[in-house]
């Protein structure tokens, strides 16, 4: 499996596989949001929801990224 490069082109102890199986797909995404994977394709659209684009077809997630976005959304009542 090919291993993967730094941002500074340096090689990595990280192989390609390794950094996509850290990747949720959609039906994983979806089921920790507790939505549906319609509802995460209509985010991607109207509310900047990260993903990252495999392939033309192909989208995963990131759950820390997720957790960011969920909390840059978070709204306090009575603060």
């Amino acid at each position: 499996m090919p291993k993967y490069k730094t941002p500074d082109g340096a090689p990595s102890n990280v192989s390609t596989g390794a950094i996509l199986t850290a990747l949720l797909t959609e039906a994983q995404a979806a089921a920790f949001l507790t939505v549906k994977p319609r509802t995460l394709r209509l985010w991607r659209h109207t509310r900047g929801l990260p993903h990252i684009r495999i392939t033309a077809k192909e989208i995963r997630y990131r759950a820390s990224d997720l957790e960011e976005w969920l909390a840059r959304r978070r709204t306090v009542i009575g603060a």
